[in-house]
């Protein structure tokens, strides 16, 4: 028997890519969230009949093992501990796309970790574009109230508005679709990410001159402060197993 791996495959709800992630244990098997219905679970209704299974690959991954990405961790548990974590699991409920989805659960089997990266990033993303949002509407109302407009104000008026937030587009979406691109490292997707949302932001500034690109710049700066305290929100290292009620019966 093989040791198990975290494993995830790609899919795809109303055109949206997100990755279902399960415990390959090692002996042709994958235990992950299923829909109860002999599918997997994901976004969308139904999440109450959704049970931790014991499935075989095919049900993980009906297009073939080709399909299947395993995460490399720097510390993952020992082999036989990653299997009974795994399994205690098995008949379990409580899924909830936030707060415990399969990459909650098959993260916590490996490392103890109880953390989702495809939520840390929408998080990240919806604090940093709340924040550049606010504050592109106080400096829009600001200067308006002001009975004179300096060039300067004008600029920064000009590229204070929603267009701040294609940044924040770009961002996610170098992040989201970089293991497709050979970025499957979570550090180097994130410092991608960065680049390109940076970058974007000095793009979105420059009709406006140097003070355009530095209004924007510092907007996109803010917006990451705001992600950052975010994603430690998002993280946390559970002592006990989670707290999901077991299936009646």
């Amino acid at each position: 028997m093989n040791d198990p791996n975290h494993v995830f495959v790609w899919r795809t709800y109303r055109g949206v890519p997100f990755q279902h992630h399960g415990v390959e244990l090692g002996d042709g098997s994958v235990v992950h969230f299923t829909d109860g219905r002999g599918g997997i679970a994901r976004p969308g209704r139904g999440a109450e009949h959704f049970r931790v299974c014991q499935t075989p690959w095919e049900q993980f991954s009906p297009e073939g093992m080709a399909m299947v990405h395993r995460v490399r961790h720097s510390a993952p548990l020992a082999p036989e501990k990653i299997r009974r974590r795994a399994l205690r699991m098995v008949g379990r409920s409580g899924y909830d796309l936030v707060s415990y989805n399969c990459e909650h659960f098959a993260l916590w089997c490996v490392t103890g970790h109880f953390h989702s990266r495809q939520v840390g990033i929408a998080m990240e993303r919806v604090a940093a574009a709340a924040a550049k949002a606010t504050m592109s509407a106080a400096a829009r109302a600001g200067l308006r109230s002001a009975l004179k407009l300096t060039q300067a104000a004008v600029t920064v008026r000009r590229v204070a508005h929603p267009a701040m937030l294609v940044p924040d587009a770009a961002q996610w979406a170098t992040e989201a679709v970089g293991h497709h691109v050979g970025l499957r490292d979570p550090q180097k997707r994130r410092a991608a990410g960065r680049t390109v949302g940076a970058t974007t932001a000095a793009l979105v500034g420059l009709p406006g001159g140097p003070l355009g690109v530095l209004a924007t710049t510092t907007l996109w700066a803010i917006g990451e402060s705001a992600a950052h305290l975010a994603e430690h929100a998002t993280t946390r290292k559970p002592k006990r197993t989670p707290r999901t009620p077991a299936v009646p019966g």
